[in-house]
């Protein structure tokens, strides 16, 4: 990636910075640019369409558009009114992107609202909530903790879910090699579910899930579960008596 030139500068209090091309870097706290590189503390606002080597802000922050960054770390808030592309994203707190986001490796805690769909080159671990309004596709691993919520589908080579007390919900179904839903804790208290559509995948075991249709190599349905259609395996399938299964399982060759 070709880097947007940017003056080397401090600021410390209230002050403003142009970026010849791109707008003007507000910040209330203290911050510093480098050539490639920005970092603030306290509230900024960063102009849309930057490409940047590194990304760090703490507190409150806003970004006028795109941006593409090697690495991004938020800790607090951040909204980015246009998509987010990175190689590696590090987020503690609140974060709203008002397009896609694209990422190599994605490590989230708090709350995370994606409008469009996410597409993940190698792994997203998140704690907390996570929302997409589209498609979440990742080539190797989804792993999350609390509530995930996609008006879309999800894709992955594993996924992996420890359900809070809140429901999540995957509208088209989930498609993985790996598929491992539980409930987070034995506690009364963090009787979370899963709602989805069709699951597909080689080993699932599922907990507090509801679905329409399981097909898989390795299947086992633990307490909890509602499945409305049919349940296929072609190796091995356990269920616990407290699931409900609308019909019998099905082997398949």
């Amino acid at each position: 990636m070709e880097y947007s030139e940017l003056p080397n500068t401090r600021i410390s209090g209230s002050g403003r910075l142009t970026l010849p091309g791109y707008g003007t870097l507000k910040i209330s706290g203290s911050g510093r640019v480098n050539s490639d590189s920005i970092s603030t503390s306290g509230s900024s606002t960063i102009p849309g369409g930057l490409k940047l080597h590194d990304l760090k802000t703490s507190g409150s922050t806003k970004i006028e558009g795109d941006l593409a960054s090697d690495t991004v770390k938020f800790s607090g808030s951040a909204l980015i009114e246009g998509s987010l592309e990175c190689e590696e994203l590090t987020k503690s707190g609140s974060i709203k992107i008002g397009k896609s986001l694209k990422t190599d490796y994605a490590r989230l805690s708090g709350s995370t609202h994606v409008r469009e769909g996410g597409l993940i080159g190698r792994e997203i671990e998140t704690s907390g909530s996570i929302e997409f309004g589209g498609d979440l596709i990742s080539e190797d691993r989804i792993m999350y903790s609390g509530v995930m919520r996609v008006d879309g589908r999800v894709q992955g080579k594993s996924f992996e879910a420890r359900l809070s007390r809140d429901e999540s919900y995957i509208r088209d179904g989930i498609t993985s090699d790996y598929i491992n839903i539980l409930r987070s804790h034995e506690d009364w208290r963090n009787m979370g579910s899963l709602v989805t559509s069709d699951i597909t995948g080689e080993d699932i075991t599922l907990e507090n899930v509801q679905c329409d249709n399981i097909r898989g190599k390795n299947v086992i349905i633990k307490k909890g579960c509602y499945i409305k259609g049919t349940v296929e395996y072609s190796d091995t399938i356990q269920v616990d008596p407290a699931s409900n299964l609308s019909n019998a399982p099905v082997k398949t060759e």
